[in-house]
């Protein structure tokens, strides 16, 4: 059962993530615009940044949730630091992870199309969300627009990196999804201006399983064969890739 107090009002514990990037300050409440933009990463030649704009900051401990399934949709976050999960909760009780958030990705575009969130996201560690608010995305002023053109981008990119996994694990046997799976891993370290080589998974084997469609036994005996092969050092969460080439043409 996930926790769905309100967050705690501490600010986030040390991370590579914001070790990395000085211009976090993890005293304030508010981001600006411009700051959302280049969390994003979204870069439009000839966008006028409306400075006015203020969004608030959301932190979270490990667990809590930004949002649950059926909830009323209130906006858009951006997640600034840390990570996090999307869950969707069956009615038998089971779990099933759709997608892991990083610094940059875009939560809760489930919830445009008919008004509720259709999944839980969970924080896998402690977070730090920027609330977009639905009167600001759906907004007719024209102050409104860089936000537009900025949620379109992020959309887009989101649909890509889904078809992406999609595609792996409807044709890739289970150790090659897993490698993929690492493999994205480190990229996604790496845009953040982390070690693509080094680097600590923020989620559990279980977690990773649900997500890939394989058993936790799976997952586990995944990894050891890649340990084994010599391609990756595994020592619990903590991943070191030591063939990047061998990593990238893994077929089984």
């Amino acid at each position: 059962m996930h926790v769905h107090e309100a967050p705690s009002t501490e600010t986030s514990v040390y991370s590579p993530v914001s070790a990395r990037s000085p211009w976090v300050n993890m005293d304030r409440d508010h981001a600006s615009l411009s700051e959302v933009m280049s969390l994003i990463g979204y870069r439009a030649p000839g966008t006028t940044l409306q400075s006015s704009l203020k969004f608030r900051i959301r932190r979270l401990r490990a667990g809590q949730s930004v949002f649950v399934m059926g909830q009323l949709f209130g906006g858009l976050y951006v997640v600034r630091l840390g990570a996090l999960k999307s869950v969707i909760t069956h009615t038998d009780g089971y779990e099933h992870v759709t997608s892991f958030s990083n610094r940059g990705d875009v939560l809760g575009s489930d919830g445009v199309c008919d008004g509720h969130y259709w999944c839980e996201a969970v924080a896998l560690n402690d977070c730090e969300v920027i609330r977009l608010p639905a009167d600001i995305i759906f907004s007719s002023d024209r102050s409104s627009d860089d936000v537009e053109r900025m949620l379109y981008w992020a959309s887009s990119r989101e649909v890509t990196r889904e078809q992406a996994a999609i595609t792996v694990m409807h044709t890739a046997k289970s150790e090659v999804r897993v490698a993929r799976f690492i493999l994205a891993q480190s990229e996604r370290f790496a845009a953040m201006g982390c070690s693509a080589s080094r680097f600590t998974l923020p989620m559990t084997r279980r977690d990773i399983g649900s997500y890939l469609s394989l058993t936790l036994e799976t997952v586990s005996r995944a990894f050891s064969t890649l340990h084994q092969l010599g391609i990756i050092h595994v020592s619990s969460r903590d991943i070191t890739i030591c063939s990047m080439d061998t990593l990238r043409t893994y077929e089984g």
